[in-house]
């Protein structure tokens, strides 16, 4: 009995036990929840309020460096302070408080010499649109969204649309709506903004003096945050890379600065200005009509920068970082301490480019100085030659044994850190790179108005009628790379490739001789000087006979003319580009993607060849006819339109549009061109038909005279002239000396001389050398790629060689054409010189344009390594485009042992760019 007893006892302790155990634990717990909630409670709902609360902010992602050869910075981030401003949840209050807050903002800012961020378009003073294009259609669809963007089609859309939404319009109807958009003028537009978003009202109740420039400052402010409405939470820049000082400030004054605040955010830096611009490009805020391509890219549209030109441009996904997130208080000081929904940014990738910086240096301060020179100078050579307008020119260096480009040069260049924040281009700016004063330029010696000669109104603009045209192409174009994208006749740079061809085909050989009369007969027939036919270079003078190492050296225009001869009587017409495809001058037209291969955008340019020939004859031929129908060819028949415009496909008279009628007119010319075939009945018809339907001839009485002078008057142009000189053997004489249609890039050029230097063989041309993570991982490098192997003996390159060193040195007989700029050079050079028209001797005087000034080469002249290219637009003669060229190698061959003796003769200072 004792026994069970204590077994009893023994159960009995056990059970005890654990029921204390639990009841202190939920005593424990109720004691928690009772601090929690009593005497924390107001404390945790006000944390829980705050988290709430939080508004998830883009971190904008550092863009990658850009950097040269020798790890140089061309590019990078440097810290910046952005003053944004996001609306608060109290709509309400946010209304009230927004011009009283803003003009508290707006004194910190002028106290501080701060500029307030505007990117808005819309300017004043007068009232006008600036946008960050030169292409007039560009603009004027930049226009179109500008206004949509705002509502402005609403009305439109309801009155004259049965309030249908654009996307249900048909594309006749969009273009009924567009018109409707275009007719208000800025003034409109201004005055409407002001009403909707009650500026006015806001600026009144703050008893300041509202000045037109003070209205716009809040105006700007309330079209960003209308423009913000969709995007929750986004902050808008009201003043963009502010001083730290000023920063400091705000921070001090956030409380009283209502939804305002400063962020940190890196700021693309350009540190040497314009240095080398026409390859970095720049970068800019993101167009509100490719918002939808890059938000499909996840871009944060509202903070991103994206590049617009250049290398910032095309390696977009590389330099491009990805942004990280954060979360933020909606006091927009606090900063949450829970940080499980923060995302650290990725900088993005950086670009080591085969560039080197100091001779990219040296060959802009070379181009410059001589362009300054002609500038001042005035004319040039004999025949005082206007070389006034010299301010416009391109140089290219290429390492021949990988295509690696050393410098690449546009000028007039741009200061990309221009472009880089968005406090907007100032007036000044705008007008240099975007808006020309196209009547100053044309009325520059204040003589005689040239304003509707030079720059005539662009007729070819659908439904445009003010916006003008550079007719001939005179003023110089900041953002354009002249480089890599300008076609220009390459002049006798191109007699080395002719002679190559020549020398190839064995229609002449080293022994080969012409007898150089200082002209040529163009019918190939050997006609005598002061025949009709007879083309008299009399610039040149009488060179005698000449082979073709003498020929190159002092650059004979007939000896080379012959040689084009001879190549057509034995080959045909075709012979000559076949060889100049080789090394990179055109290419066959059946290709469908010529190039370089450079990464930068670039122009392709052609050399003369029957197919393409035709082509450009149809073109030049719809030209000169849309010119001369819409003029009345001077009053001979009643004018004729037959441009393009806006709503020629709305107009329809008996089943067929008015575009179409205009469409299969052009295209009968093309075929009457390239053909040569002529039906006068068609024609006829058709131009019936043209005037039955379009009402601009209504009430107009067009005889069956009319219609046969318009007739004539095509037939001339595109059988007689257009198809005509097709077959004739000037086309390949011209060519034969660089000119006609060869017309090329200076990046072609250096890259056919580079060919010719090191062999025959065309490499791929690159600026890209790596690409590293911002750890400095190797991510990717370039190898050299070989895209053609030029067929050239090595007989054909000395020889082609000896003339083109000759030319700079003179050895072994007359002076060459560039001896003058390059004598006393220490180190042996190879090159050629060139001249070439761009249009009609008289036009170009009447106008103020001058020849184009080339000059190629290569160095060293016995082991080249690099080939170079310069031109300079109005620069008159290849001599002065040489001197050029005598800089660059002072900048490339710096630290030759050679150069040592001569920098001293010559007092030479190479800056150094560190």
């Amino acid at each position: 009995m004792r026994k069970n007893e204590m077994g009893k006892k023994k159960e009995f302790n056990r059970y005890n036990i654990l029921y204390i155990i639990m009841l202190a634990i939920f005593l424990a717990i109720g004691a928690k929840l009772y601090y929690l909630q009593i005497f924390k409670g107001d404390y945790y709902k006000a944390e829980a309020e705050t988290v709430n609360s939080a508004k998830l902010v883009t971190v904008a992602a550092p863009r990658g460096l850009i950097t040269d050869k020798n790890g140089i910075k061309l590019a990078t981030e440097v810290p910046g302070y952005n003053l944004t401003y996001t609306s608060t949840t109290d709509k309400s209050k946010d209304n009230k408080q927004l011009f009283t807050t803003l003009q508290k903002v707006f004194k910190i800012l002028d106290d501080n010499k701060e500029v307030q961020t505007d990117s808005f378009e819309l300017k004043i003073n007068p009232y006008r649109f600036e946008f960050t294009s030169r292409d007039a259609k560009v603009k004027q669809a930049m226009l179109l969204m500008f206004l949509k963007n705002r509502h402005f089609q609403d009305n439109i859309l309801k009155v004259n649309f049965k309030n249908r939404k654009e996307g249900e319009l048909s594309n006749s109807e969009k273009t009924m709506l567009n018109n409707e958009l275009l007719k208000l003028t800025p003034e409109q537009i201004y005055n409407r903004l002001l009403a909707d978003y009650k500026v006015k009202d806001g600026i009144e109740s703050l008893n300041i003096k509202a000045t037109p420039d003070v209205i716009r400052r809040y105006l700007i402010v309330k079209d960003s945050i209308k423009m913000n409405f969709y995007s929750a939470n986004k902050s808008i820049n009201v003043a963009t890379n502010i001083k730290k000082d000023t920063s400091l400030i705000f921070e001090q004054s956030l409380s009283e600065l209502q939804g305002f605040k400063v962020e940190n955010q890196p700021m693309r830096e350009y540190p040497y200005d314009q240095l080398a611009s026409s390859v970095l490009g720049y970068i800019s805020k993101i167009n509100p009509a490719d918002k939808a391509k890059y938000e499909a890219k996840d871009y944060d549209t509202t903070v991103d920068y994206v590049g617009t030109a250049g290398i910032e441009a095309v390696m977009e996904s590389s330099l491009k970082g990805t942004n990280g997130e954060k979360d933020t208080n909606d006091d927009s000081v606090a900063i949450i301490k829970n940080t499980a929904h923060t995302k650290k940014a990725v900088p993005g990738k950086n670009l080591q480019l085969t560039l080197d910086a100091n001779l990219q240096y040296a060959t802009e301060t070379s181009l410059n100085s001589v362009m300054k020179r002609l500038q001042i100078q005035g004319i040039s050579g004999s025949d005082s030659m206007d070389v006034s307008n010299a301010t416009r020119g391109a140089a290219v260096v290429l390492d021949i044994n990988n295509g690696g480009v050393l410098s690449l040069v546009s000028l007039p260049g741009y200061n990309p850190n221009d472009f880089s924040t968005t406090q907007g281009l100032t007036e000044a700016q705008s007008q240099k790179y975007f808006n020309p004063d196209y009547e100053k330029m044309a009325n520059a010696d204040g003589i005689k108005d040239l304003t509707d000669y030079m720059f005539p109104i662009d007729k070819s603009i659908k439904g445009n009628t003010t916006i003008r045209m550079d007719k001939f192409d005179y003023y110089p174009k900041y953002l354009y790379n002249y480089a890599t994208m300008s076609l220009i006749p390459s002049g006798s740079t191109f007699k080395p490739m002719t002679a190559i061809a020549g020398l190839e085909t064995g229609v002449i050989d080293a022994n080969s001789t012409y007898d150089d009369r200082g002209g040529y007969d163009m019918t190939g027939k050997g006609g005598s000087e002061g025949s009709k036919y007879w083309n008299s270079f009399s610039s040149d003078g009488t060179l005698g006979v000449v082979d073709v190492v003498s020929a190159i050296s002092r650059s004979s225009n007939p000896f080379f003319m012959n040689v084009g001869q001879k190549l057509r009587e034995k080959f045909g017409d075709d012979v000559l580009a076949k060889y100049a495809w080789m090394f990179g001058l055109g290419a066959n037209p059946a290709s469908t993607s010529p190039g370089t291969g450079i990464e930068l955008n670039e122009n392709f340019g052609q050399v003369y060849n029957t197919t393409s020939m035709k082509s450009l004859s149809a073109s030049q031929a719809i030209y000169t006819i849309e010119e001369d129908l819409t003029n009345g060819l001077g009053g001979t028949f009643p004018q004729i339109d037959l441009y393009d415009r806006d709503g020629d496909n709305l107009i329809v008279y008996d089943g067929k549009k008015l575009s179409e009628i205009k469409v299969q007119i052009k295209n009968y010319i093309k075929d009457s061109v390239k053909n040569g075939t002529f039906s006068k009945n068609n024609y006829n018809g058709l131009f019936k038909q043209l005037i039955a339907t379009d009402p601009k001839y209504k009430g107009k009485n067009f005889t069956d005279s009319n219609l046969q002078s318009i007739i004539n008057d095509i037939s001339k142009r595109a059988v007689q002239e257009g198809h005509g000189s097709l077959s004739l053997p000037h086309n390949i004489f011209n060519a034969s000396i660089g000119q006609g249609m060869d017309s090329f890039t200076p990046l072609q050029m250096a890259n056919y001389i580079a060919t010719i230097a090191n062999g025959g063989t065309r490499y791929k041309v690159h600026l890209v050398d790596n690409i590293k993570d911002s750890n400095g991982k190797l991510i990717s490098k370039t190898k050299p790629v070989i895209m053609d192997k030029a067929s050239m003996s090595a007989e054909t390159r000395d020889l082609v060689m000896q003339g083109m060193n000759n030319a700079t040195s003179a050895e072994g007989g007359a002076d060459g054409t560039a001896k003058k700029a390059l004598e006393g050079f220490p180190i042996p050079t190879g090159g050629k010189t060139g001249t070439a028209q761009f249009t009609k001797p008289e036009v170009q005087s009447e106008i103020g344009r001058g020849d184009y000034a080339w000059y190629v080469g290569y160095a060293p002249a016995d082991n080249p390594k690099i080939a170079i290219s310069v031109v300079i637009f109005d620069g008159g003669y290849g001599a002065d485009a040489a001197k050029v060229a005598r800089g660059i190698y002072e900048g490339y061959f710096k630290n030759d042992p050679r150069m040592k003796q001569y920098q001293n003769q010559y007092d030479i200072k190479l800056k150094k760019i560190n």
